[in-house]
């Protein structure tokens, strides 16, 4: 097998946990790589943050390997584009650290996210109280619903001379039924602004990609959020809008799964989760203090504090298996050194009762207790160590338990947040 340094042919990096593990530095790191790096699905609700020789950058719809001028970058029509978010963020910050972004592509079959789906995004949390989903309130969930009740603009819409007609009807629509107040002309100038901008980056990009698969370009695919938040899969109600796994790429490319090569899952070392859900392993007192202090658990996107739990290995080989995962990466485990000890949870208890996990299930996943492993921590620093040999042997021997319960070697070991700081096996 090819070393994942060395990767060709077609290769996917997915979250096999609840998110926020890294895939934005990961991909920043494989797309060295790349001649295509595609984005997939989500939106501008989720954060990818990638530190290199240019900067510190929070991307939300600009794909994480932007800075391989010789690759094409692809945003397919699973994302939920916000213009805004693309154009007056992401754009200036590329343009303040004199980076390029010619090599980006926008499918023309993207959805729309518009100010009326911010606005009902909002409006929606609100009513529901102490039942709240803990959404980012960026109206990506309200875009995807528009799309499959036939009503959503996409980004060819702009562009068939008659925008300004069909943004006036659905703008009286959604005023009307949800009681807003947006004005036509303002919101007609803003978006009549943003196509003009755009105009040279929009594709068909499923060609694009299916040229380059003929081809037999190394092409690298980069999902948002993290299985577990899975529309279909994740721990429902509390999930995304999108499908966060395989399946995506499959919808948003017409990629099938078994012609990726290499199905790159991420986590981190130990497990985060921001807003409302279900976590077994959630850790409380001093040691959640430490965790959010050291890795820096606060949300690109959100600004909420995320929280900390031990690595749960029945969620993570759910998502492995699920997702056909024939490689692992494992991100922060610097933040671990200077532990005692450290758990890992290896099963689930319901009422005493041993059992699996079951996908879909917000409630179910609440009932499930977490059975435990304690593993002797690690006092050294690591940030520095390049070869998995010289790393503190219970280092070693926390990742060796993780590949043996999982079924899946880990290639790809993180020691810090730079491009570079990694440790490939």
């Amino acid at each position: 097998m090819i070393s994942l340094k060395n990767w060709q042919g077609i290769a996917a990096v997915i979250g096999v946990d609840w998110g926020d593990s890294g895939k934005g530095r990961l991909v920043d790191d494989l797309a060295v790589r790349a001649h295509i790096i595609a984005r997939y699905n989500g939106g501008a609700n989720t954060g990818h943050t990638v530190k290199n020789k240019y900067g510190k950058f929070a991307f939300h719809i600009m794909p994480s390997g932007i800075f391989n001028k010789k690759a094409t970058c692809l945003v397919g029509r699973g994302v939920a584009i916000d213009l805004e978010s693309l154009i007056e963020d992401e754009f200036e910050q590329l343009k303040k650290a004199k980076v390029s972004w010619k090599n980006l592509k926008v499918d023309e079959q993207a959805s729309l996210v518009m100010p009326w789906h911010k606005m009902r995004d909002g409006i929606r949390e609100e009513l529901r109280g102490g039942g709240k989903i803990g959404t980012t309130r960026r109206g990506v969930g309200p875009a995807y619903a528009d799309r499959v009740e036939r009503s959503g603009l996409r980004v060819k819409d702009l562009y068939d001379g008659k925008f300004a007609e069909k943004l006036k009807e659905e703008l009286e629509f959604q005023n009307k039924i949800y009681d807003l107040t947006l004005p036509y002309k303002e919101v007609l100038a803003k978006y009549t602004n943003y196509a003009k901008i755009i105009k040279p980056l929009v594709a068909r990009t499923i060609l694009i990609l299916k040229e380059a698969q003929k081809a037999r370009k190394n092409i690298l695919f980069e999902g948002a959020q993290a299985y577990f938040l899975d529309i279909d899969f994740g721990t429902y109600p509390c999930v995304t809008s999108s499908n966060t796994g395989v399946l995506g790429i499959w919808r948003s490319f017409e990629i099938y799964p078994t012609d990726i090569n290499h199905v790159i899952g991420i986590t981190k070392a130990y497990m985060t989760r921001v807003g409302k859900g279900p976590m077994p392993t959630k850790i409380e007192g001093s040691q959640r203090e430490v965790i959010i202090e050291k890795g820096g658990e606060i949300g690109t996107t959100s600004g909420r504090i995320r929280d900390p739990g031990w690595l749960d290995l029945v969620l993570v080989k759910a998502a492995c298996g699920a997702n056909k995962v024939n490689r692992l990466a494992l991100t922060k485990i610097d933040i671990l050194s200077g532990f005692k000890n450290i758990k890992i949870c290896v099963g689930y208890k319901i009422n005493g009762k041993a059992v699996d996990y079951v996908s879909g299930d917000a409630a179910y996943l609440s009932w499930c207790k977490p059975v435990y492993e304690t593993l002797p921590g690690w006092q050294e620093d690591i940030s520095q160590i390049r070869d998995f040999k010289k790393l503190p042997k219970n280092a070693q021997n926390y990742i060796r338990k993780i590949e043996k319960f999982v079924g899946v070697p880990i290639e790809f070991i993180s020691v810090g947040p730079q491009r570079g700081e990694v440790i490939y096996v």
